[in-house]
């Protein structure tokens, strides 16, 4: 309820008490409409507030294109003329062939069908276990709040009449879960029509109205119970003379205002007397602010808390830079009729309401879905069915004018009972043209009808880009699952663009559920329990440390973000998981066994047992692997990894030291042997020198005896020598 979320922000950063690190740019623009208020102290200048707002009513005739689009899908495509003049040609009370509703919830499955799961992502891997804190509150939150249900009636919206929206805000109800995801109605909703982004991140406002019982908001809000009642009956009864009190002036102030509203304003738009009800407004609007940031990286900045004890330290150490810079508020203000109620400043970043927009004109902006091009096929389908059997149910009287008896049935009673099975015409006996009288049917334009229905039915596909597989169709000539599959892909780039906003705004959700879930986690020393199974453990969360002076696992400043996973967690994604895991396994059992069973947990997750974690746990246990969530088993694991990956790499260095020993040995062995080879090679040479000393000393003898003349006896050797030679030769 608005109330409750108001009333809530209130609490949380007080009304009467500005926030000092965000504070809105004051001007010299007077407050024209100051007796219209009653938000009291610290609210913001109505008439400056007014004027930010006062293009609200200005904006295109889009919701009726709307309503129309939504008219065509449950059906309604017939007007009251159309009606009309079916009856009157006598076929009954027709009904429309609906063919846009199949269509446009087939898109809608697809989108179930393809739905990711939100993930938690840090940038630093000190914030493990505050990721895993955040993840679990995540997690929980989307569970509770049916968050899944709300963006798929909003991608509903989207898809139909251009445009829907989801509400992520605080539930006050203790009987409730504290966070609420709702769908909200198109109608309810206005918005800064100069806005250019897709998100409205660029808009300055957002407004929505709708209706509230006035025990509600008197419950809700207590100070403001007399106004609302005097709002809520039409002021009836209320009278003052100059003798009221000072706490009156106002409420006449109130009752003054409410007079010169209705002078302009329908009553009955923000008033209902029957049931006590009145309109709220509820006003959510950026403005300029000077706002007080620590910088903790070149890309990250955060807003200064004085309630943080590390903020304060690290302004008062100096070892964080802090800077004064221009920003802007986010305020939300609540109006009664005329009357403004609540104005506060928050310190959020975006507004609490999310678009899913599909596309925007081009001219003006204004929103509009795939039903806007189905229009024309679905209405010439339509009027050619109606033309079909009205050709089905047409007869042709052709008669003399003495064909009939008229005394007992006229041509009149004739046409009128022509299309009864047991028509009875009596005819005139006397008669000229025995073939006076002919009823026949002319069905020659039917084959054209039915071509152009089956091309008008063909158009309610190809206008959205929406293939016949994606509706259970069996194109002609497609009977491979790999063709259909490329198809079904096809007709997903088709809608690219519209895709694409979605997933931008579905996360935009989750961002804004997870800023949530980070404000109610920044209580110091608050412990959280996350896991599951024997794994489950605690985890303290902002724990200041004295000694280091350091915040220990900090929400607050955490660099943390919400995203979409990559991979939809719908059953049939899941068995076309475990198929294509199963094929893995398969591929590489025989190769590597111990690969195989790695896989072998996410076969075991991807099927649709009740107990498929349980299980998939029980065999990573098996195979001594860490299971899902149990941080502290993983970091055994990677510690590990890593003692086995530094012994690994100790051997490797022995082996290689080893190596290069060995090979400084050989070098050694083959030095040794060279000069063991060269010594040899001096002394063989030193040899070979002496012999050739020995041999020169003795050639020099024999020279030197050839020269002296020889003796008797010598002489006679020699002949004796040469004669042996000589007969040696001859034999």
């Amino acid at each position: 309820m608005i109330a409750n979320q108001v009333s809530a922000q209130m609490v949380r950063t007080g009304s009467a008490a500005p926030d000092p690190s965000l504070r809105p740019i004051d001007d010299d623009t007077p407050d024209s409409h100051a007796g219209q208020d009653a938000a009291g102290r610290g609210s913001f200048n109505l008439t400056r507030l007014l004027r930010l707002v006062s293009d609200c009513e200005d904006q295109p005739s889009w919701r009726i294109r709307s309503d129309i689009a939504h008219a065509y899908v449950d059906g309604k495509q017939f007007t009251p003329e159309q009606e009309a003049a079916a009856r009157a040609e006598g076929l009954g009370d027709v009904k429309p062939t609906n063919l846009v509703g199949r269509v446009i919830r087939s898109v809608c499955g697809n989108e179930a069908k393809a739905r990711t799961d939100p993930v938690v992502q840090a940038d630093d891997d000190d914030l493990a276990e505050v990721q895993d804190a955040l993840s679990h509150g995540l997690k929980e939150a989307q569970r509770e709040t049916k968050a899944d249900l709300a963006i798929g009636q909003s991608y509903f919206g989207q898809v139909v009449g251009g445009v829907g929206w989801v509400e992520v805000a605080r539930n006050r109800d203790p009987m409730d879960y504290p966070y609420r995801v709702a769908d909200v109605p198109r109608h309810e909703m206005w918005w800064d029509w100069a806005s250019k982004d897709l998100l409205l991140r660029d808009a300055r406002w957002v407004a929505r109205k709708q209706w509230k019982d006035l025990d509600e908001l008197e419950a809700a809000m207590p100070q403001h119970r007399v106004l609302l009642r005097n709002a809520s009956n039409g002021w009836q009864g209320f009278a003052w003379d100059n003798t009221i009190d000072e706490q009156d002036v106002a409420l006449v102030n109130h009752y003054r205002d409410h007079e010169r509203w209705h002078g302009y304003a329908r009553r009955a738009e923000w008033f209902d007397g029957a049931r006590r009800r009145v309109k709220l407004y509820e006003v959510w609007y950026k403005v300029p602010a000077w706002g007080v940031f620590l910088v903790l990286s070149p890309t990250r900045k955060v807003l200064f808390n004085q309630a943080n004890q590390a903020h304060v330290q690290a302004v008062a150490s100096g070892t964080v830079p802090i800077e004064r810079a221009l920003t802007r508020q986010v305020r939300c203000a609540l109006f009664c009729g005329p009357h403004r109620l609540v104005d506060v400043g928050t310190r959020r970043r975006d507004f609490p309401y999310v678009p899913f927009f599909a596309y925007r004109d081009d001219a003006d902006k204004s929103p509009y879905g795939l039903v806007e091009g189905m229009i024309a096929p679905q209405d010439g389908y339509n009027r050619r069915r109606l033309r079909v059997e009205w050709l089905l149910r047409a007869r042709q009287i052709m008669a003399d004018n003495d064909a009939l008896d008229t005394k007992v049935n006229s041509l009149e009673d004739i046409a009128a009972a022509v299309m009864r099975p047991d028509l009875t015409v009596v005819l005139n006996p006397n008669r000229k043209n025995t073939n006076g009288f002919q009823v026949s049917s002319n069905l020659q334009a039917q084959k054209e009808q039915l071509d152009m229905m089956a091309d008008d039915k063909q158009l309610m596909q190809d206008v959205p880009g929406v293939y016949g597989s994606q509706l259970g169709q069996a194109a002609s000539g497609v009977t491979s699952g790999i063709a259909n599959s490329l198809l079904i892909e096809q007709g997903a780039v088709a809608m690219a663009d519209l895709n694409d906003n979605y997933r931008h705004a579905r996360q935009g959700v989750y961002e804004r559920l997870l800023d949530l879930v980070i404000e109610d986690h920044m209580q110091p020393g608050q412990r959280v329990r996350v896991g599951r199974g024997k794994p489950r453990r605690v985890v303290v969360l902002n724990q200041w440390d004295p000694e280091a002076m350091e915040m220990r696992n900090g929400v607050e400043d955490a660099a943390v973000r919400a995203g979409l996973g990559e991979a939809p967690s719908t059953p049939a994604f899941r068995m076309q998981q475990q198929q294509l895991v199963g094929q893995i396994i398969q591929a590489v059992a025989q190769a590597s066994p111990q690969a195989a069973a790695v896989l072998v947990p996410s076969f075991v997750e991807n099927t649709d047992m009740p107990d498929r974690r349980e299980r998939a746990d029980d065999v990573r246990r098996v195979l001594g692997l860490p299971t899902e969530g149990d941080r502290q088993a993983q970091e055994r694991l990677q510690a590990q990894q890593q003692e086995q990956q530094a012994k690994q790499q100790q051997l490797a260095d022995e082996a290689a030291r080893l190596a290069l020993e060995e090979q400084a040995a050989k070098v050694r062995e083959v030095q040794s042997r060279a000069g063991l080879n060269e010594a040899k090679t001096v002394e063989i040479g030193h040899s070979m020198g002496m012999s050739e000393l020995e041999h020169q000393q003795q050639r020099d003898i024999a020279q030197a005896e050839a020269a002296a003349p020889l003796s008797a006896e010598e002489q006679e050797r020699i002949a004796i020598e040469q004669a042996l030679a000589e007969a040696d030769a001859t034999a």
